[in-house]
């Protein structure tokens, strides 16, 4: 384990502010994808509009067929869109108190596991390092966990 100073720190910080605006970058790639696709496209006009590949279209599209079309804005993409470009903290702590958050379930029987839910986005985010502790409590006290 490295034992981390601040010019560390700041290293790592920027690893991670990179690793979260190629997620986001991603995100945003899905959805040109889809409104394209939405548009009539075909996945060889989609790749050259989206200066990609014909490949990655079309696992774009079949990832986007797996959400059920569904690329609303989530506590993950609110939480990395902040984290990655440095932006107000504040207000994303105010948009993340009023979220209609969905909460893990378990698989029903016979099956296994556990479904998870918006609010595991928001744990995931704090234990990544991505929310503080001060911001995390503070959501969580406004939805009651």
């Amino acid at each position: 384990m490295i034992t981390m100073d601040h010019e560390l720190g700041t290293i790592h910080r920027g690893a991670l502010q990179r690793q979260a605006r190629q997620r986001v970058d991603r995100i945003d790639d899905l959805r040109a994808a889809k409104n394209a696709s939405d548009r009539g496209l075909n996945q060889r006009d989609i790749a050259e509009l989206l200066a990609t590949s014909q490949a990655k279209v079309h696992r774009m599209l079949k990832t986007i067929e797996r959400r059920s079309g569904n690329l609303e804005q989530d506590p993950e993409e609110l939480i990395l869109r902040v984290f990655a470009y440095d932006t107000d903290r504040r207000e994303l702590v105010e948009i993340l108190k009023a979220f209609p958050y969905t909460f893990g379930e378990s698989a029903p029987y016979p099956h296994e596991g556990r479904t998870p839910g918006t609010w595991d986005q928001v744990v995931a985010a704090y234990a990544q390092d991505l929310l503080t502790k001060d911001e995390f409590n503070k959501v969580r006290a406004a939805i009651g966990r």
